[in-house]
């Protein structure tokens, strides 16, 4: 399964701008850790910078080609914590979780719906996880997302620098994708002569940003959350 925002976050462009743009989401810290010569160091970071980067590509393919009709906030986009004990709230670093029953149930990268109605969750990662735990723990999130979603299928997206291993092939068949993006690790030479330098984290205007707590409400309801903060 490819759909059309699928197809444009593989075409989409990656250059100096947008990885500017997702210096934005990290603290000094993982900025810095770009650079690092220590690998565990460098690795850790990269793999934060992959989940922003990606998250850029689809804020800038939701406002070029209008195929996306909502995006989860995620990052310096999300609001602050709270404490909601069914559905999504966030981390105090802006990452999307999924509480059920009272308890934190799971956390995913990337949550978004088409214009076609269809919803996407997605993870992306730069080193490939055990193929058979990472299966079970995908189904899981999936169930998670369709209860909230009222039972409507709900679209797998993984995301990575290198193809994914054949162990991960059962995903990508009737409710999946895959889409290997290897070029947008090298835009960290782009902007490494500012990763380190001191960065506010700070909140982008876009119609198509939503609340992630008001996602699963109808578009109209949900509205744009960036819009509506910028309004305040």
């Amino acid at each position: 399964m490819t759909g059309e925002p699928i197809h444009r976050l593989q075409e989409a462009n990656a250059g100096r701008a947008e990885a500017l743009h997702a210096l934005r989401h990290l603290p000094l810290k993982i900025r810095q850790g770009l650079t690092s010569g220590e690998y565990e160091i460098r690795r850790r970071s990269e793999g934060r910078f992959f989940e922003a980067i990606i998250y850029e590509l689809l804020r800038s393919v939701a406002a070029a080609h209008g195929g996306i009709a909502r995006l989860a906030a995620w990052g310096a986009d999300a609001p602050p914590p709270s404490k909601t004990k069914q559905g999504i709230r966030y981390s105090r670093d802006g990452g999307i979780r999924i509480c059920s029953a009272g308890a934190l149930a799971a956390e995913i990268d990337l949550l978004f719906a088409d214009t076609e109605g269809r919803i996407y969750f997605g993870e992306a990662a730069t080193t490939h996880p055990p193929p058979a735990l990472f299966r079970a723990e995908v189904e899981r999130k999936r169930a998670l997302i369709r209860e909230l979603a009222g039972e409507q299928p709900v679209h797998f997206l993984y995301i990575s620098p290198t193809q994914p291993p054949g162990g991960f092939a059962p995903l990508f068949t009737g409710g999946g994708s895959a889409l290997v993006r290897p070029d947008l690790l090298c835009c960290i030479r782009e902007i490494a002569d500012v990763a380190g330098s001191p960065r506010r984290r700070r909140q982008l205007p876009h119609d198509r940003v939503v609340d992630g707590s008001v996602f699963f409400q109808s578009p109209a309801a949900g509205g744009g959350y960036i819009q509506r903060f910028f309004r305040k």
